[in-house]
């Protein structure tokens, strides 16, 4: 038991050290105004945060990002992992590990190689003006912005899901399918009655975790606008403005009441 104990302590320590303590100072932090001298303000700085117009803007921002990217994120995602499980598909091991590059790619450099297609002269207004389109203005029009980071986003996040929703499909089992067959259920009533109500927990805990990298997004509006808030504050989210209070307007306090806020949203 004392050897059992002693191999754990290793992780306990790291635990404690590393994100219960700061946890808790963050939390402790939040009630108080930190300069020179600590002093106990109570909920003064929530108060404070609500009545900030760039606090509520960022939510709004981060909101309708997430309802852009997630719901095609996980379309799509389970349309690739649909593709993967195919028995028609073959080289299955080369597509998946060209679906999930994007995961491990840098999302700094991500960013940066998707503002650089953003630009006037870019790789999508190339691609519009050989359609015959006019161009459109990614990164200085506030609408166009949101539509900009929300095609990032997904094509950063589609991969992961994709090979979460494929882990999924791969664990019903065949029979299922081929008893539905023998009852006469095609494809498509295959796919609505068996594979979406068999794959809903792996669904709902994609979506879950899409929802809570959403809330902490900060890479991909910091390198397209750094610490501004883009046209109109179209992108400031969350995660900037915590930065921003944190490290440009030194006021921790604040910093640590926004930073809750994000906890008690995503619980």
């Amino acid at each position: 038991a004392k050897s059992a104990y002693g191999f754990a302590a290793p992780f306990f320590v790291f635990f404690v050290v590393t994100i219960l303590i700061p946890v808790i100072v963050s939390f402790v932090f939040s009630f108080m105004q930190i300069g020179s001298t600590f002093k106990f303000v109570g909920l003064q700085n929530y108060i404070d945060i609500f009545k900030d117009p760039l606090f509520l803007q960022s939510y709004i921002n981060i909101f309708i990002i997430m309802i852009g990217y997630i719901p095609i994120t996980m379309l799509l995602s389970l349309f690739f992992a649909l593709l993967l499980n195919s028995p028609h598909i073959h080289r299955k091991g080369f597509f998946r590990t060209i679906y999930y590059i994007p995961t491990v790619t840098s999302t700094v450099a991500v960013a940066s190689v998707f503002m650089t297609f953003f630009n006037p002269t870019g790789l999508f207004n190339g691609v519009l003006e050989m359609l015959g389109l006019p161009e459109v203005q990614w990164l200085t029009d506030p609408v166009w912005l949101r539509v900009s980071m929300i095609i990032t986003e997904i094509w950063i996040n589609i991969g992961y899901n994709a090979v979460l929703f494929l882990a999924g499909l791969q664990s019903i089992p065949r029979m299922v399918y081929e008893s539905a067959e023998i009852d006469g259920a095609g494809k498509i009533k295959q796919f609505f009655t068996i594979t979406i109500p068999l794959m809903k927990p792996v669904i709902l805990m994609a979506t879950v975790l899409a929802t809570i990298n959403g809330l902490g997004s900060f890479n991909i509006p910091n390198i397209f606008f750094g610490t501004s808030n883009g046209p109109e504050n179209a992108a400031i989210v969350v995660g900037v403005n915590l930065y921003k209070t944190s490290f440009e307007l030194v006021d921790f306090g604040k910093a640590s009441a926004i930073a809750w806020t994000m906890v008690f949203v995503a619980a």
